[in-house]
């Protein structure tokens, strides 16, 4: 008992020193030191701490000389995590994370109203502390003969390459079932609860939930690997939108803000081949397909389908000689030219809010999925976008890395991003991406990245005004522990 009590006054200190910490999910180094339970059971603890500063400019994409839009702030962000390893077969993880309950990061100054005195800015509490992951899992073979376990709880998740599916940043409630029949293949099923109606207090008894369902199958050969995985997304009380923003409807006034069945389906495809023939030289690959409904039926109107699909292809050289990697890549994302029809072609995505691909271009500015020309939408992934990435990283010492990406940019179908009466048009622009990273000690990285983007037609402000460069940096220090 008394072992116990150490290491829970060992974890309630940690938290009330630093807060929190990153382990995603819960990568514990070879000579990393577990505290020892009562028995059997190991006790490891880990962490991060994060600090950055950033500084963007004209990240909306239009008019730098007269629309005031640069921003500029510093973050912190802290994880603490603690592993459980009851036995050979039984795990208990636990990640907690500083944050807002829509970001990972705190801002500095975001908060006031603990300071007193004549001047009594400061001096405050700036952050929540939740639950990023809580999971047990159990694996055996005594029930099949072959390995099979369950996993159950709060948990990172993520579909082959995350097209479609990446639900890594925060995590979702969810329950994963599998089995192993041989060692280079796996199945697997899963469910994931995104929301239980609008008052989970009062409506748990009504069919008004979100709720996800699955099966998946992933074979890792010697050199090469296909999955392929099933979802299917039960919203039950899915609000259909008032605008054409993000999925282009036109809707009738009658069927906007309805709360009607949605029923979609993803399927996803995907294979990689690693150091092909000994060249260095991998490969991979990914489509995704969607197909299903929105039922329209109780307000009298026409069902939506869904019809979105995406592709990714890449190819890494890896040089033998020196320490230098080559990426090229495609990836594309359908989109949708017909806002009165009944079919929905915009690729469905359910993604996080970290970076996907382009530093400037869907993370930080609006994307290609804002159909109505009010640029509000970022971190949509490859709706209605398609880019051509080439570029490589380059370690200049064991301690110091260097990145450079370029990137060109399309929509799949024509659109005007920020103004209505602009012509809609195919091209988005071209960006630059860099970052170099310094190991300094062990466990501590200190880096800088940035991106440059020249926007194209797509983000004209009027049919005769083109919208301004966006760019932006971030530099940030970093301790693993």
């Amino acid at each position: 008992m008394k072992k116990y009590a150490s290491i829970l006054a060992v974890l309630v200190l940690l938290l009330g020193v630093a807060a929190l910490s990153y382990a995603a999910p819960a990568e514990i180094p070879s000579d990393t030191t577990a505290v020892i339970a009562k028995g059997k059971t190991q006790i490891t603890l880990g962490g991060e701490l994060r600090f950055r500063g950033f500084y963007g400019k004209n990240l909306k994409v239009k008019e730098d000389d007269t629309y005031a839009d640069s921003q500029a702030n510093y973050d912190y962000r802290v994880r603490l995590s603690l592993e459980a390893k009851v036995s050979p077969n039984t795990t208990g993880f636990v990640e907690l994370e500083s944050g807002e309950f829509k970001a990972d990061n705190v801002t500095w100054g975001s908060q006031n109203g603990g300071g007193r005195g004549v001047y009594n800015l400061g001096n405050t509490k700036e952050s929540n502390v939740t639950i990023r992951q809580a999971w047990i899992q159990y694996q055996g073979t005594g029930l099949l003969g072959v390995p099979a376990g369950i996993k159950v709880g709060r948990q990172l998740v993520k579909l082959g390459y995350g097209l479609f599916y990446d639900h890594t940043y925060f995590g979702d409630d969810a329950i994963l079932v599998f089995v192993q029949p041989m060692k280079e293949l796996t199945l697997a099923a899963f469910t994931i609860k995104w929301s239980e109606g609008p008052d989970p207090q009062k409506s748990s008894n009504i069919n008004d939930d979100s709720t996800g369902y699955g099966i998946l199958a992933a074979y890792a050969g010697k050199g090469f690997g296909l999955s392929a995985d099933v979802t299917y997304v039960d919203d039950q009380k899915f609000t259909t939108p008032s605008n054409t923003d993000l999925l282009n409807l036109n809707l009738p006034s009658s069927y906007q803000n309805k709360n009607v069945p949605l029923h979609l389906w993803n399927f996803g495809l995907r294979g990689n081949i690693d150091d092909i023939a000994g060249t260095g030289l991998n490969f991979r690959a990914d489509v995704e397909f969607q197909t299903g409904k929105v039922d329209a039926s109780k307000v009298g109107a026409a069902d939506l389908k869904f019809r979105g699909w995406a592709a990714l292809a890449g190819l890494d050289y890896k040089f033998k000689a020196i320490p230098l990697t080559l990426t090229a890549e495609y990836a594309i994302g359908s989109g949708d030219n017909n806002p009165n029809d009944n079919k929905i072609k915009t690729f469905i995505t359910a993604l996080g809010n970290e970076q996907h691909y382009t530093f400037v271009y869907e993370f930080l500015a609006p994307t290609a999925a804002n159909y109505a020309g009010n640029g509000t939408y970022t971190r949509t992934g490859l709706a209605n976008t398609q880019y051509v990435k080439f570029g490589g990283a380059y370690d200049i010492t064991n301690d110091l890395k260097a990145e450079l990406y370029g990137y060109w940019l399309r929509a799949h179908k024509a659109v005007a991003i920020n103004s209505s009466s602009a012509t809609p048009d195919k091209d988005l622009g071209w960006e630059v991406d860099a970052k170099v990273t310094y190991k300094i000690d062990k466990g501590l990285t200190y880096w800088i990245e940035g991106g440059y983007f020249w926007p194209g037609d797509a983000y004209k402000v009027s049919p005769t005004k083109d919208a301004d460069d966006a760019w932006a940096v971030r530099h940030g220090i970093q301790l693993k522990f």
